[in-house]
This record gives structure tokens, C-alpha cells and sequence, in this order.
């Protein structure tokens, strides 16, 4: 859905809902033809990632589950890099892409899940539980600046990637920087509620391209309503992701991406899930039942829904310096470091704020074990 308040609109999008890919793209432009641009992007993306469809249909037995999401990702990254490297050369011959950014967002789905790949100010948000989140953050030189720090032309950088779980109802929305420019502040919350309550809103984006002197352009993903059957939904594994130490400092964003990186596991009562001096990979996070946690055969500690083990495998190769059974049923979320280390490879922002919670979960124990030693002195 578009608004122009300008004889050429330098917004494009395009919605293929049978192969789950949707682009949006906006160009600013020198030569005053960022229309240009922004088809060519958007076309140039979009056929990219049918081709690479195609590729998975083609592999279909190979590529499965976390395999099969990865390769997305894989596939995503690749098509901006090549959309980005033709661009730059078209820059050169055609004047309608000479001094030409173009901010673009791509949505890619499978199953439950959505592949992002950000470059620029566009933004995505994802409306949830009566709630709306921002999941980009925008490319810009200056805070408060208009000026995008890298896009697809002459400051062609990589883009940011989310791989997020969704959940029946979802709506994801994309959006131009003329959209949400042109709204009152927390405005977005507002129109996703006159959308839901089946208010024509051509008007509104008209208004709102008015307002910000830009164009206007907001595309909708709704997600089916029907249950996925998972033990748990997506934003249950999100808060879950969220009381962790590790997580603290993340955007909800950045949350909803680790959650994505978790894969939910049931055990038994009685099983063993972790073995003292074995290596370990992975850590855990409880759901539901109730792990009991033991030191050279010695109880140390029960770990109940909301607390998790294993944390130190995420960051470093070493043996496991406990054993967890479990003492009931358990449903837990397991993340393992190989997963955690490629994201951290696509999100230098992830991986900062991820270790800013892991140093301030270290400081924290070693405040706890110095009161410990203290109480100790004086008895």
C-alpha cells in the first residue's frame, strides 16, 4: 500500500505470497530517478531467492529443519551481496543509478519461520499479543539523521539477518521511512489497531507521505492462525530467552533471534542430560519439570521452569563440571555454540551484547562467592 506526495515515487515493493518472499525498497537519488533503483533491487532480490527456492525443492531430502534455514540465510546474504556488486556497476553506465542508495528489506518465510535481511532505514515490526516490536535498527550516519550509513549503492555494506519464530495471528509489517516518518510518535502501535479494526488506510498513508514530504509504503505479512503444535509458541521460548543473564541487554529483536536458535527437546523422568567430565556443547534452558543437578554424585542444586545450565559451553570447548537428570518430565530449549558462533558471524551487535551479559553474569557470581567467603571468616 503506497502514498506519494512526489511526481516520482522512489518506493517500490513486491509481495510474492506463493513463494513467501516480500521486498521493499526506497531509494534516494542524485539524478531524482530512484524508482529505477528501487524495481531493479527489489526484482533483482526477488528472483534471487525464487531461484534459490527452487535450489532447496530441488535438494529437498538434504536440506530439513535447522539445515534448511541456515542454507535461507546463506541464500539471503548472497543475494544482497550480488544485487549490491551488480548495482555498483550499473552505477557506472546508467545515470538513473549514478550517486543512488537504495534501503531495502527482505522477507523470506518457511514454515514458522521468517528470514530478514536489512540494509538502510526501512523498518520491519512485528505485531504480537496486542503488542508491536521494532525488529531493525536503522542504518543511519547520525543519529537523528536522515542519511542512511549503508544501503545497496556506493556505501554497499552487509546486511543485518533475524531468523525469527512466529506464532499463529503474527503480522509483520515493512515499511518506508516515509510511513513512519510521517506518523505522531508510537504511531505505528495506532495504525496496526485501526488495520485490525478494518480501517481503510489509504488515507492514512496518504497523510503520512504528506506529513514527511516522502513517500509512503507499508506491506503486511499476516501469519495463518492455525496452531503450529509446537510444545511451546515462540514467545514462550522468547521469555524464557529474555530472564536469562546471557540476554539481558538484548533488543527484543535480538531475543526473538536466540529463541529462533533454540530447539525445543522432552526428556523422561530419569534421563541423563548432562554427564560430568563429558564434553559439552550446548546450554539448557527449563520449561517445564525440574532437572537435579549433582557434583561428584553430591546434590548441589534442583534447576526449575526459567533457569537454565550448561552456559559455559556456549563460549568455550570444555568438559561439563556437573550431571542434570532429569527428575520429572522436562521440556527444554537447547542452544547449541556452533548455532550461537554463526550468528554472531551475520550480528556484530548480537554478539556484543551478548557477551556484555555474559561479563556482567560473571561479575555478579564472583560479588556472590566473595559474600559467600565473607560469611564464612566470620562464623
Amino acid at each position: 500500500m503506497m502514498g506519494s506526495e512526489s511526481p516520482v515515487n522512489e518506493d517500490f515493493a513486491l509481495v510474492n505470497q506463493e513463494q513467501g518472499i516480500h521486498v521493499i525498497c526506497d531509494s534516494t537519488s542524485g539524478s531524482g530517478k530512484g524508482n529505477y533503483a528501487s524495481e531493479f533491487v527489489a526484482r533483482q532480490i526477488q528472483e534471487r531467492l525464487v531461484n534459490a527456492n527452487r535450489s532447496l525443492r530441488d535438494d529437498e531430502v538434504h536440506y530439513q529443519g535447522a539445515k534448511r534455514l541456515q542454507k535461507m540465510q546463506e541464500f539471503m546474504l548472497s543475494a544482497f551481496n550480488e544485487v549490491g556488486a551488480d548495482f555498483l556497476k550499473l552505477g557506472a553506465q546508467n545515470p538513473n543509478f549514478l550517486n543512488t542508495h537504495t534501503s531495502c528489506i527482505a522477507v523470506w518465510l518457511n514454515d514458522r519461520f521468517a528470514i530478514v535481511a536489512h540494509l538502510g532505514n526501512c523498518r520491519a515490526y512485528l505485531y504480537r499479543g496486542g503488542k508491536v516490536f521494532t525488529l531493525t535498527k536503522d542504518h543511519l550516519a547520525m543519529e537523528l539523521s536522515k542519511t542512511v550509513s549503508k544501503a545497496i549503492g556506493p556505501n554497499l555494506g552487509t546486511p543485518d539477518l533475524l531468523k525469527i519464530e512466529l506464532e499463529p495471528n503474527d503480522i509483520l509489517f515493512l515499511a518506508t521511512d516515509g510511513l513512519y516518518s510521517g506518523l505522531e510518535k508510537n504511531g505505528i502501535p495506532k495504525l496496526v489497531q485501526q488495520m485490525l479494526d478494518g480501517a481503510d488506510l489509504r488515507p492514512i498513508i496518504s497523510q503520512c507521505a504528506y506529513t514527511s514530504r516522502d513517500h509512503a509504503t507499508l506491506v503486511q505479512i499476516q501469519f495463518p492462525s492455525e496452531s503450529t503444535g509446537n510444545v511451546l509458541k515462540a514467545s514462550d521460548k522468547i521469555q524464557l530467552v529474555s530472564k536469562t543473564p546471557l540476554c539481558r541487554y538484548m533488543s527484543y529483536a535480538e531475543q526473538s533471534h536466540i529463541a529462533a536458535l533454540c530447539q525445543i527437546e522432552e526428556f523422561d523422568a530419569g534421563t541423563i542430560l548432562v554427564q560430568e567430565g563429558t564434553e559439552g556443547e550446548s546450554m539448557y534452558l527449563v520449561a517445564k519439570g525440574t532437572l537435579e543437578v549433582s557434583v561428584k554424585g553430591q546434590f548441589l542444586v534442583y534447576k526449575k521452569p526459567g533457569e537454565f545450565l550448561g552456559e559455559v559451553s556456549l563460549i568455550q570447548q570444555g568438559k561439563r563440571t556437573a550431571t542434570a537428570v532429569a527428575k520429572d518430565r522436562v521440556t527444554l530449549l537447547s542452544l547449541q555454540r556452533s548455532d550461537l558462533r554463526e550468528a554472531f558471524k551475520k550480528d556484530v551487535e548480537l554478539e556484543k551484547n551478548f557477551y556484555r551479559g555474559m561479563l556482567e553474569m560473571v561479575l555478579d557470581r564472583l560479588v556472590e562467592q566473595g559474600r559467600e567467603i565473607a560469611k564464612m571468616k566470620s562464623v
